[in-house]
């Protein structure tokens, strides 16, 4: 048993290390200086699903950013 506790403790470690690469529709607003209902709106911001939450990848919000520069 302490074996596999051990295992899960080392797993998630290594999660909390990766960087995420989406943020949530709230965090880019924030990001953005936007208020969070026009971050909502259809279009405003670069955006897919996964498993039913709609997230801002960080590349594309980045590449938005760029063009727009």
């Amino acid at each position: 048993m302490r074996q596999l506790s051990d295992k899960n403790t080392l797993l998630r470690q290594r999660v909390t290390h990766v960087e995420r690469q989406t943020y949530t529709i709230e965090e880019a607003a924030r990001i953005l200086g936007i208020c969070r209902a026009v971050a909502y709106r259809k279009g405003v911001l670069p955006t897919v699903r996964v498993a039913g939450r709609r997230l801002v990848p960080k590349r594309a919000l980045e590449r938005m950013l760029a063009e727009t520069a």
